[in-house]
Parts: structure tokens; sequence; C-alpha cells
């Protein structure tokens, strides 16, 4: 049985673009990276990967299909300061925005964003301060 969520893998076809993405995004140096591979881990332990498509992976994975049915979720504690530093750097990271960080009547404040690769992220602020995961409001 699966007892943790412990990882994404993205595949892209221009890595060190998408590190410098992800490097911004996240608020974090790579853990480590090179022109084909690079990964970050989260406070949470939870891992964020980059590949090139070489070789075998070409049977399992097309870095440039189409990526418009899935959002990755995160959480941030300051989705507005989030926001504002993506927004600034929207060309120079080749990002595409929903709007503004909007609140929903379940308790999250987020906003969608495309990276350049064309995956769908989520950016919601963390409810609970603590671990940043939705909390039961009743």
């Amino acid at each position: 049985m699966i007892v943790a969520c412990s990882h994404v893998t993205l595949t892209s076809t221009d890595v060190p673009r998408s590190m410098r993405f992800l490097e911004t995004f996240l608020g974090i140096a790579p853990r480590y990276q090179n022109a084909e591979f690079g990964e970050f881990v989260l406070n949470s332990g939870f891992r964020v990967a980059v590949f090139a498509v070489l070789g075998k992976t070409r049977d399992y994975f097309n870095a440039e299909g189409e990526r418009g049915t899935l959002a990755l979720g995160v959480t941030t504690r300051d989705v507005d300061g989030t926001y504002a530093v993506l927004h600034a750097q929207q060309e120079q990271l080749g990002l595409k925005f929903s709007g503004p960080p909007k609140s929903h009547p379940w308790g999250e404040k987020s906003f969608l964003l495309i990276d350049p690769d064309g995956n769908r992220w989520e950016i919601a602020q963390a409810p609970s301060p603590s671990h940043g995961m939705l909390v039961d409001r009743e």
C-alpha cells in the first residue's frame, strides 16, 4: 500500500531553464543539478525533479506532450508575495497566470500558473501555519 506522496518528476526540453524557474518558484537552491537532471528537496522532504527525455526514457516520457490535464498543488505562507515575485519575472521565466490570488469558500486563497514546459501549478496560501495542509473549518 502507498504510505505517502514522496516526489514529482517533470520532463523538460530545457532542464537549465526549468531549474531557474523552480529555484525562483520554490525559493530554495537545488540539491543536485546538471544539464540533464535537477532535483529540489522541500522542508517536508517532498522532492521535485526535472529531467531531459533521453535514451530509454523516450519509451515512457514525452517532454513535448500535452500537459493540460493535471495541476500540481503547492502551498506557501504568503500567496500574494509569491504571486508578486513570480509575476515580476513572468517574461524572463516564461510564465502564464490565471490572475492574482483569489479566495475560495473552502478556506484557501490561490492562483494558477503555467510554467515554461506547460505544467500547471496551483499555488495556495497555507491555511494552517504549522503544516500547510487544508484543515477542517467546522
